[in-house]
């Protein structure tokens, strides 16, 4: 039996196999601790990190002194809102705003902001899946320290419009943040013609190793002061206390490194498939896309199949496809998306709803082959109904 097609790159990519043997490599070779710079080794593994840093610099458009690693997105969120809410408190920028269909990380740190008494404003998205910016514009105000607004939305692939709300957020004064995790793969980023402030990153979702991310936090004018969240050692000039993965970091930079080469060619290649996908589904099915058919990364289709629950679905295809029925972050058990919720309310589309994410492996013979699955399996449902 071959393995199912795997159909969940939103939730984590595999490792690209050239960045699986840079990690083995240093693993290997690069076993001394980062932070021993008096020693031969040492520095031979400060190079790696510093390599690596220099390699996702150079992708995204920074200052290498700009990139803080850390053990993920997750904690790169936690130490943009958390880290830079202090210093906004004391200037009386205690004022807040995100978006309703953030990444769980990100709405968790607004919760915990807000019950030590800020002052969060959350905006709500159409049914495109995308915030308003004229909400956004009537919304701030000089008393508004931090806007944070994902890139694109790990549920849906919808993109948001980043780059106008940072500028609409530095003409008032505020900080802008964005989660740019999904979006890393196959949306180039030029932080440093942008008014983005701070950009996290995460290897899982960009063809790098699990455990390791980054935070690009502005050294320009704003210049984004942190305060840390863990303490420690005082690495990563102190905002990110722990010894240094060098593996995962370097796995990190090689990985960007390929998407800075391959970004063109896996958008337009994966694009194509997606959309042969969607167009081979919608001739046999009666199915919604949900969210902007525009503006979306080009790997992802949000969907509900009219009559078809997700969950059956996913048992019925667990041998022949993996894919996901919400955010594989959110929850060990499966519940109606907070995004497509924010969407549609308490709905069937939005109760019903599943994703399909595909990626660098995909080829055209999975899609003709997952067409014929979904087929398959949604009429076997839908009969089952009618007994």
């Amino acid at each position: 039996m071959s393995d199912p097609i795997y159909l969940d790159h939103n939730a984590s990519t595999p490792i690209d196999a050239d960045v699986l043997e840079t990690v083995i490599r240093v693993s290997r070779d690069s076993y001394a601790n980062p932070s021993s710079i008096e020693h031969s080794q040492g520095s031979a593994a400060a190079r790696v990190v510093e390599t690596a840093r220099a390699q996702i610099a150079a992708h995204v458009h920074c200052k290498e002194t700009e990139l803080v690693f850390t053990a993920g997105s997750t904690e790169a969120n936690n130490l943009a809102i958390l880290g830079a809410f202090p210093g906004l408190k004391a200037t009386g920028r205690e004022h807040l705003i995100t978006s309703k269909i953030e990444h769980p990380s990100v709405l968790a740190c607004f919760d915990h902001l807000e019950a030590q008494g800020a002052r969060v404003t959350r905006l709500g998205v159409d049914e495109r899946g995308q915030i308003s910016l004229d909400e956004l514009a009537e919304v701030l105000t000089d008393e508004t320290g931090l806007v944070s607004i994902m890139a694109a939305n790990n549920e849906t692939g919808v993109l948001q419009p980043i780059l106008k709300a940072a500028q609409l957020a530095e003409v008032a004064g505020a900080l802008f943040h964005t989660d740019f995790s999904q979006a890393s793969a196959l949306v180039s980023l030029d932080l440093q013609n942008s008014s983005i402030h701070m950009a996290s990153f995460s290897g899982h979702k960009a063809y790098g190793p699990k455990g390791v991310g980054a935070l690009y936090r502005s050294i320009r004018r704003p210049r984004v002061n942190l305060t840390p969240v863990m303490c420690g050692g005082g690495q990563e000039k102190g905002l990110r206390a722990g010894t240094l993965n060098t593996p995962g970091i370097a796995g990190l930079g090689h990985a960007f490194e390929l998407i800075a080469k391959n970004i063109d060619h896996d958008r337009e290649r994966i694009g194509v498939l997606r959309d042969q996908l969607e167009r081979g589904l919608k001739e046999h099915l009666q199915l919604q896309i949900n969210g902007n058919a525009q503006a979306r990364l080009p790997n992802t289709m949000s969907i509900t199949i009219d009559g078809v629950v997700p969950q059956a679905l996913m048992q019925k295809l667990r041998h022949e496809l993996c894919f996901s029925a919400s955010s594989a972050c959110a929850t060990e058990h499966v519940e109606t998306s907070h995004v497509l919720l924010a969407m549609y309310g308490d709905t069937q589309r939005a109760r019903n709803a599943f994703r399909l994410g595909l990626g660098r492996q995909t080829n055209p013979q999975d899609v003709l082959r997952v067409v014929d699955f979904f087929n398959r399996a949604v009429s076997e449902l839908l009969l089952l109904r009618t007994r």
